[in-house]
């Protein structure tokens, strides 16, 4: 049995920086999404209607960015949970690294750190396997040539 103590540690990182981000995202469009709309509204170069687009596409964005860190980080806790098993590290992997490239694709690199723990964390889950401590050979037999 291998101890997954490296994974662990970096997918607990990775799950509370999205959570973190998703959180802090969800916050700033409550409290700053309306002063900014605020803010479009009074500025003189800008119409009423391009200010409602550009509001509505800030807050949708925000929003969407909000969705896909929490998304990543569900997705990092299953990853953590199989890595509770040994025997199902290699899924536990798989999870990491599809979360990786898929959370740092659709934040448009946004999650950079995020995506790297992940990704440090699949790779390290699949390619570290367990020490054979069974020695195939027999101590007692002796090769004669």
């Amino acid at each position: 049995m291998i101890k997954r103590t490296a994974e662990k540690v970096l997918g607990i990182i990775g799950v509370v920086l999205n959570a973190l981000g998703a959180i802090l995202t969800g916050i700033f469009i409550g409290v700053a999404g309306d002063e900014i709309s605020q803010e479009l509204y009074n500025d003189p170069t800008i119409t009423t209607e391009d200010a409602d687009i550009m509001s509505s596409f800030f807050g949708g964005l925000g929003w969407y960015f909000v969705v896909v860190s929490a998304i990543s980080a569900i997705l990092g806790i299953v990853g953590i949970v199989l890595l509770r098993r040994n025997s199902k590290s290699t899924a536990a992997g798989v999870v990491f690294i599809v979360t990786a490239v898929l959370s740092a694709i659709l934040t448009l690199f946004g999650s950079f750190v995020t995506s790297i723990l992940y990704l440090v964390a699949g790779i390290m889950a699949i390619v570290r396997k367990p020490i054979n401590q069974h020695n195939t050979q027999d101590s007692n037999t002796i090769d004669s040539y």
